[in-house]
């Protein structure tokens, strides 16, 4: 049954028409949310495809460090800093020249990824391996053929991890293809593909080093739906016996430098320019008195000077005190 209209309604309709409003439709504000989106950078993978690499990488970042710790007997620590997607062609264009760029190819997966390692890191790499200090200011240089060779152990190292934090979502089966050190000459793919970088950042010895893990999209792509599974389960990796005895043996021939500080004393410049050959100096230590062990610079014991056999010798008598590691400089 059709609605009569009264004719106060009437009157407002015949109001609203010669106002030019219209009452055949109601005006409601049915648009929606706006997201700007960046055709120059498309976010192809999803943030928790991109958690689950971040995971990933950082079970490898703790691998690395370990065994980065041991072969150059220094504190090393590796931590992931990013994850970011960008076109290849601003990746390359980011790289420093000289670089120093490894290229990895698969077994199963068509493409290749990239690994820029700061030429700076591997140079202290070569250092400490030869039996340097590596404290010396390393100038940025292009790596030769021969430090090449001194640090392809640490790079197959680095792969066989990579492939074994990888092992538990896909088997890259990753393998060393070649060296360059001018970004021009590394294309593996187009300059608008997208491309993920893994930025790490390596701790040692007070000096922070850049590098960074490139794999193309099209690389990562047979992979993503693994990586966004809900099966996906990160597990940490065990060290077996033999692992352990490997460590411990490699510490056991590492060799420290040890010396044994009987006295110090001060005298004039005139009386050290006066010094010849049976002089004596005479120190403020009784020759009873414990001598101060350091292992390196640091002074870790205490021991009393002697004889064993023919050569002089220190016998350990105890180890620093709390109390005297925070009065005694290290």
């Amino acid at each position: 049954m059709n609605r009569i209209l009264s004719q106060d309604e009437i009157d407002a309709l015949l109001s609203s028409v010669s106002k030019g409003k219209s009452y055949d439709s109601i005006e409601t504000d049915t648009r929606k949310a706006v997201t700007v989106y960046d055709f120059k950078h498309p976010d192809r993978i999803s943030k928790e495809q991109i958690r689950s690499m971040r995971t990933i990488h950082e079970n490898f970042a703790r691998l690395l460090a370990t065994f980065l710790s041991t072969n150059m007997r220094a504190l090393v620590d590796v931590n992931v800093i990013s994850i970011d997607q960008v076109t290849y062609s601003e990746y390359t264009m980011s790289l420093s020249m000289p670089s120093s760029l490894y290229l990895l190819k698969f077994q199963d997966i068509e493409g290749k990824a990239v690994v820029e390692i700061s030429p700076q890191l591997l140079l202290f790499i070569v250092d400490r391996l030869l039996g340097g200090s590596g404290e010396t200011e390393i100038e940025v240089r292009e790596i030769t053929l021969i430090e090449q060779n001194i640090v392809q152990r640490i790079i197959n190292n680095l792969i066989t991890t990579l492939n074994e934090v990888w092992s538990q979502v896909f088997p890259l089966n990753a393998a060393f293809d070649s060296f360059e050190t001018d970004p021009q000459f590394v294309q593996i793919a187009r300059s608008s593909e997208t491309i993920a970088i893994i930025f790490f950042e390596v701790k040692v010895r007070g000096a922070v080093y850049p590098m960074n893990i490139g794999f193309p999209y099209f690389v990562l792509e047979p992979i993503l739906q693994k990586l966004s599974s809900q099966t996906f389960f990160t597990t940490t990796r065990k060290i077996g016996e033999e692992e352990v005895k490997m460590l411990e043996d490699r510490l056991k021939a590492t060799t420290v430098d040890v010396s044994a500080v009987f006295d110090e004393t001060s005298i004039r410049v005139k009386d050290f320019l006066s010094l010849r050959k049976d002089d004596i100096i005479q120190l403020d230590k009784d020759l009873k008195e414990e001598l101060v062990i350091k292992v390196g610079n640091r002074t870790k014991m205490f021991g009393l000077p002697g004889k064993s056999g023919r050569k002089m010798a220190v016998r350990v008598t105890r180890r620093l005190s709390e109390d005297e590691k925070l009065s005694i400089e290290p």
